[in-house]
């Protein structure tokens, strides 16, 4: 598994990972969404066990550190999952 990085408007980034075995042979992909402003805002933790992979996409446009704001749509492990990992 990798996180791919794209920029989706000017300073919000989008977070892919591909994940092929969950809904086989689809796959499916879990999002998590970066602002990238005075106060860096990341929508979405994703699973604890990916939080390897999203620090580290986080870490490619901005230093965690300044990570100001998690935020996310409900309380699921999908969606903040790995919380307790960047705090």
């Amino acid at each position: 598994m990798s996180t791919t990085v794209d920029e989706i408007a000017d300073g919000i980034y989008r977070l892919s990972t591909w994940v092929p075995d969950i809904a086989p042979p689809a796959g499916f992909t879990f999002n998590q969404f970066l602002i990238g402003a005075d106060e860096p805002l990341l929508f979405h933790t994703g699973p604890r066990a990916m939080f390897p992979l999203v620090s580290e996409a986080v870490g490619t446009i901005l230093p965690i550190e300044r990570l100001r704001w998690i935020t996310f749509g409900h309380v699921e492990s999908d969606e903040c999952g790995s919380m307790n990992q960047w705090l």
